[in-house]
């Protein structure tokens, strides 16, 4: 029975969680043991659903109860100690959607190894302030044994000496099959000092969406350069082309500002690489140069010269200009691989629909440049702490190998990093990933550096502070070089924000 004392100055969330963790200790409720709903504990307590959703969201973050989309809140076993006979393994991961692979590749390995069972303890934290939680979980008393991250995150990590080195665990693999079959870039991206720390388990790439059906009435190519994106963005702004498709004003989308977060420096890049520019090289800040100034100012341009972009883009959440594509206010935006699902459920087109009203195009090259695109994605990286790193990989040697990626990929379409799964898409049934795959031959990474956020941040600042017009695009590119040389350099860098 729940009691909550409304007449005690102890807030009604945190009563509830002492009451929860009590009938975890008594045995009331056991692992595995399936809570009552928010709506229900409302009901039986008489409380709001702002308590009630707060004592079990920390409950979750402490790892003392997990959730399952559809299916509801359970209790967790992460405080039970290994036993003899089941290996209880702690894992951190984001999202519910990565839980399905990790379970068959357990079960796989308990099927074959019954003297040594395996039993995954699953926390999931959510995507926001990811690397926060993954510090603080591999700081406490319980650490995981093996987590997901964002592979920017890697380097950080691996020099604070969270993590243990995959290649000390089991070379012979390391060499035989992760640095063949694995994509160079993404074994580079998951590289530190020489040794290799993380698994990459999927990617996306930086790209141009366009809408394909409007393209091929209007009798045009989608854009390979920055003059060609200007051009058709000029063409879809003209009244008559507008009210045909019934556009908005500003034809072409993509964030610009601070509220974007990492988004707008993983489609920045491109741009910046295309003129020949980089943030870092050889560990030295190369920033300040007219590389940089060329990308900032075609970035800016397309606001205030070409007037194609609302200068509105600064307020973007990193989701907006994908969910207004989808809504057929834009026939262009800069975007990412990762946003086809918003954009399918927004616009509700089905798979063959989505295939002929939507296309997509790497970032357009700088005039005497090249198209490239931004990678990224998440990884599995191993605990300094593991109690048992060797069991350990192995799991995650299941979990990262050719089938169970490949049907990870197919399922929520998302890139492969194996080059033997994406050899294996069919270019007719899988064309999406195929299409968007091809595009890693010609893919970076985010600089690879332990500083990378406080990096992405002053990226993050100069952008707005572009594309806003509240600073002229020399000044910015100085002030942001003289800052990140700060930051290398383990000073903090000069306040500088756009707000």
């Amino acid at each position: 029975m729940f009691e909550i004392d409304k007449s005690v100055p102890i807030p009604l969330y945190y009563q509830l969680k002492q009451i929860i963790m009590k009938k975890i200790e008594t045995g009331e409720y056991k692992p595995n043991d399936r809570l009552p709903t928010e709506h229900e504990l409302c009901s039986m307590l008489g409380m709001s659903r702002t308590p009630v959703r707060q004592a079990l969201t920390e409950l979750t973050h402490e790892g003392i109860l997990y959730r399952r989309p559809g299916q509801g809140t359970f209790v967790s076993d992460f405080s039970l100690s290994p036993s003899r006979d089941i290996m209880r393994i702690r894992v951190l991961v984001p999202e519910d959607k990565w839980a399905t692979p990790l379970e068959k590749a357990v079960s796989q390995w308990n099927e074959a190894h019954s003297e040594r069972q395996v039993k995954l303890n699953l926390l999931l934290v959510g995507y926001p302030e990811l690397h926060f939680k993954i510090k603080s979980a591999l700081t406490s008393g319980s650490p995981p044994d093996f987590f997901l991250l964002d592979s920017v995150s890697v380097p950080n990590l691996a020099k604070e000496g969270f993590l243990k080195p995959l290649d000390e665990i089991d070379p012979l693999w390391i060499e035989n099959d992760y640095r063949r079959d694995f994509f160079p870039v993404f074994v580079e991206e998951s590289t530190y000092q020489g040794h290799i720390y993380a698994i990459p388990a999927q990617t996306d790439m930086a790209l141009i969406w366009y809408r394909r059906d409007w393209f091929k009435m209007e009798g045009m190519e989608p854009p390979g350069t920055w003059e060609e994106l200007v051009k058709t963005a000029e063409h879809f702004k003209k009244p008559s082309v507008r009210k045909k498709y019934g556009l908005k004003e500003y034809p072409l989308g993509f964030p610009g500002g601070l509220k974007a977060g990492e988004t707008i420096t993983y489609f920045f890049l491109p741009f910046l690489w295309s003129t020949g520019g980089d943030v870092l090289s050889n560990g030295r800040v190369v920033f300040d140069s007219e590389a940089s100034r060329r990308a900032l100012s075609f970035l800016r341009d397309l606001v205030w010269k070409h007037r194609v972009e609302s200068p509105e883009v600064v307020s973007y959440e990193w989701d907006k200009t994908p969910k207004l594509f989808a809504k057929g206010e834009f026939a262009l935006a800069i975007g990412g691989s990762y946003e086809s699902s918003i954009i399918r459920e927004v616009s509700g087109f089905g798979d063959e629909e989505f295939r002929k009203r939507v296309g997509f195009v790497p970032i357009p090259a700088s005039p005497g440049g090249r198209c490239t695109t931004t990678a990224g994605g998440m990884a599995y990286a191993v605990s300094a702490n593991a109690h048992d790193p060797e069991l350990v990989l192995n799991i995650l040697k299941i979990t990262t190998g050719e089938r169970f990626m490949r049907a990870f990929c197919l399922s929520t379409g998302q890139n492969p990093p194996r080059i033997s799964v994406q050899r294996s898409l069919d270019p007719e049934k899988n064309w999406f990933l195929f299409k968007t795959s091809a595009m890693i031959y010609n893919a970076r990474v985010r600089p690879l550096t332990p500083e990378y956020r406080r990096i992405s941040e002053q990226l993050q600042v100069l952008l707005e502070n572009t594309i806003s017009g509240k600073m002229d695009v020399d000044e910015a590119v100085r002030r942001t070089a003289c800052n990140l040389e700060k930051i290398i350099g383990g000073d903090s860098p000069i306040s500088d924000n756009a707000t």
